[in-house]
């Protein structure tokens, strides 16, 4: 196996460290490797801690590590945050750090504050010079540092990142040894988070109206579309709070855009009773939900998987929703796609269940396929122009219980979209037959919505001794972990709502079961019992913000079967 090195920067908000990490995966991927960047930040403007990790190497890496093989410190919080092996390369101002007595790892003393002041510099520079300092370090080429640090700084600051990140370098060695590549596919994949897959593929799918209020960590999707609004003709509305922005999505929905919503747990509970009336009128709805700590406001800018029992049961009563479980770009990608046509098809709100990890974490983009999907309206009401006025039956039976839409302004499609239970015109009643019939009717979609949404399936030796059981971005992890051990593998869960259970419980049969999510309760696995009737009774769980890391699923394979 060869070996991937792990680059690390760290210092408080404010010191430009989001923007450092992206940088240097430009670098990397310009020169040939493969590369994964994982980012740590608290809810603050400036002070707290930030890091940026990017693992990179000659084979395709998809998630962090515990292990630091190169590290740049720009402040002291850094030592009281971080731990280094004796072989980890340090780069640091260490005549301007108080804190790095003792600390283990080779120190590199590189006067960042008197590179900037010589510059003339702005103080925040100091990132950079630190980056051309690491870029010699791993004996990386000084000519493609250059050419990226140009182009990713913009108009007057781009020459003074330019200086800063060449003096650096001049004051570092080569210290550390990587294999070298100049793989082409690196050097033509995009770089990109979990959310700009999703906004691309909403573009794709033809999305015309987004509206959400922003929060972390779905707040990128509402950037990038503004964005790309005008180039793609994409109505965005940055609404005064969440509720308002299901209400616009669901009622732009109803006059026949393609819309969507997106938001974290909190905001998505502001949007619970908009989710049940999308779900009522039976308006095509898609919402991408992104996971993170709660309750409440819990930990806002760090990851979890539970939110997923929640997605399954939001909004009262109940009714048919459809979720999907991205692990990776080329998932967000498509099933963003395949979340709209099937909302517009069976006429019900559509979740797109992301995490932190997933949303803000940069992967790179092989293979995308840019012709993915063909546009499914689904239903939709021609219109009768001899009879314009005519009511229309809207909510009447049909074989796999989705009715005709009719947009408003449709000539003979008059019928009233309430949120109260109503007849096939969408008159508003309580009778009790009529309850029974729209309830089944709606309920009928199910086995329909099941078949197209797509399978677990097992990944790995077939016959491996331990199996653990996934939904989500956890597929990346154990991904990354079997490239060290080949002894488990894994089921995978692309979605997790509505599903051919009965297929899905032959999946588990004869094998060492272990739950392995990123929650506390085991919510997949709750899920599983309930319509399986099977209990896997071992569980690896993770619950304190941050994703599992390589380095502890092959000790937990390690323990597990000795």
């Amino acid at each position: 196996m060869e070996k991937t090195f792990v680059w690390k920067v760290g210092g408080p908000a404010g010191f430009g460290i989001t923007t450092l990490g992206p940088v240097f995966a430009k670098i990397l991927k310009d020169c040939g490797y493969f590369i994964h960047g994982y980012l740590e930040y608290p809810s603050l403007i400036r002070g707290g801690y930030n890091s940026y990790q990017m693992v990179f190497g000659k084979t395709p890496v998809t998630a962090p590590k515990k292990r630091i093989d190169l590290y740049i410190a720009l402040d002291d919080v850094c030592f009281e945050r971080e731990t280094f092996d004796d072989d980890t390369v340090v780069i640091g101002d260490f005549d301007n750090l108080k804190k790095a007595d003792g600390i283990k790892g080779i120190k590199v003393n590189v006067p960042l504050k008197k590179i900037v002041e010589d510059l003339s510099g702005k103080d925040i520079m100091r990132n950079t010079a630190a980056l051309g300092a690491s870029v010699a370090a791993l004996g990386l080429p000084e000519e493609v540092m250059t050419s990226v640090v140009a182009a990713s700084y913009p108009g007057k600051i781009s020459k003074p990142n330019v200086d800063a990140a060449q003096a650096g370098f001049s004051h570092c060695k080569p210290m550390i040894k990587l294999e070298k590549t100049d793989n082409a596919s690196c050097k033509k994949a995009p770089v990109m988070t979990g959310n700009e897959a999703v906004s691309i593929g909403a573009i794709r799918a033809g999305v015309s109206f987004f509206s959400t209020y922003p929060m972390t960590p779905a707040s990128s999707i509402l950037h990038y579309l503004a964005k790309e609004a005008r180039d793609y003709h994409v109505t965005v509305k940055h609404a005064e709070d969440e509720i308002a922005g299901i209400l616009m999505a669901i009622g732009a929905a109803h006059a026949g855009a393609r819309a969507m919503t997106g938001t974290s747990g909190g905001g998505f509970a502001l949007m619970n009773e908009g989710f049940g009336l999308a779900a009522i009128t039976e308006i095509p709805l898609v919402v991408a939900l992104s996971q993170r700590p709660g309750p409440a406001t819990g930990m806002p800018t760090w990851t979890e998987q539970a939110d997923l029992q929640y997605a399954l049961h939001a909004s009262q009563g109940e009714f048919l929703r459809a979720i999907y479980s991205p692990a990776d770009l080329d998932e967000a990608y498509k099933f963003t796609i395949d979340a709209f046509n099937l909302a517009e098809k069976y006429q019900i709100p559509v979740i797109v269940l992301l995490d932190k990890f997933l949303s803000e974490s940069h992967f790179m983009a092989h293979d995308m396929d840019t012709n993915y999907g063909n546009m499914d309206r689904g239903l939709i009401f021609k219109g009768n122009p001899e009879k314009p006025y005519e009511h229309f039956k809207r909510y009447e039976e049909t074989e796999n219980g989705v009715p005709t839409r009719s947009i408003p302004g449709t000539p003979g499609g008059l019928f009233v979209a309430g949120s109260n239970e109503h007849d096939k015109t969408g008159f508003v009643t309580d009778a009790a037959d009529n309850r029974v019939y729209q309830t089944d009717r709606r309920f009928k979609k199910q086995p329909f919505v099941a078949v197209e949404m797509p399978h677990p399936y097992l990944i790995g030796k077939e016959d491996a001794p331990l199996t653990f059981v996934c939904f989500g971005s956890m597929k990346q992890v154990l991904l990354e972990a079997m490239k060290y051990d080949d002894r488990f593998n894994f089921i995978y869960f692309p979605a997790v709502h509505p599903l051919e259970w009965e297929k899905v419980a032959e999946l588990f049969k004869g094998r060492n079961l272990v739950a392995f999510e990123n929650n506390r309760t085991a919510q997949l696995r709750a899920l599983i019992a309930e319509n399986t009737g099977i209990y896997i009774q071992k569980t690896f769980l993770k619950y304190d913000g941050r994703p599992f890391f390589t380095e502890e699923v092959i000790e937990y394979v390690g323990e597990a079967l000795k």
